[in-house]
């Protein structure tokens, strides 16, 4: 299979970065960017996460990334940015995502400064939505944030980058993962 390894999409046809026109960076990450792209024979967009593996291999950080491959196979639901294909070429990893164009949410509160009662309620409904799903099935994301949290377009708010999720582990006082700034007091104390 050389170099290359891919998820079927249709019976006769595998994956590959050759299959999507690159249109625009739409974020960047520890190890790479994140790309919208646009599937050539059905003009679907996505969301492209690209990683290099030599930044992958330079942090120490293969583990993190086989994980996050691993648990977003598994997940599926509507208040999260799921995993549509998986794929890889010599230099680099390919999590194809769910596009979302309304931004992340750290750039609204920076635009707008505060939102309506009803509207953070709604917000915190989606995020504990999504929140309740990934509990429900043992998994533990360890760095929701304004910028883990991405609008659609029609305003919902979608859980995305499980870069450092988990699945849980009742003795986890040694997990400190995720952004400082947002810790939980438990965790930088590590305590269970």
């Amino acid at each position: 299979m050389g170099n290359s390894t891919t998820v079927p999409v249709e019976e006769d046809q595998l994956i590959t970065k050759k299959l999507f026109n690159l249109v625009e960076i739409i974020g960047r990450g520890g190890f790479g960017r994140v790309w919208k792209v646009e599937h050539k024979k059905s003009q679907k967009i996505y969301a492209m996460k690209e990683m290099s593996k030599i930044r992958i291999v330079s942090k120490r950080s293969v583990n993190s990334v086989m994980n996050e491959r691993k648990l977003l196979a598994v997940v599926r639901h509507p208040f999260i940015v799921n995993m549509q294909f998986a794929c890889q070429d010599g230099d680099n990893l390919y999590l194809l995502m769910d596009y979302k164009s309304g931004g992340d949410l750290r750039y609204h509160i920076t635009r707008y400064r505060n939102f309506a009662e009803k509207q953070t309620k709604f917000l915190v409904m989606c995020i504990l939505t999504g929140l309740e799903y990934l509990h429900n099935n043992g998994i533990i994301h360890r760095d929701v944030k304004p910028e883990n949290l991405v609008f659609d377009q029609m305003g919902y708010l979608h859980l995305t980058d499980f870069g450092i999720a988990r699945v849980w582990n009742p003795e986890n006082a040694r997990d400190t993962s995720g952004t400082p700034g947002y810790m939980a007091p438990e965790v930088m104390c590590r305590q269970n």
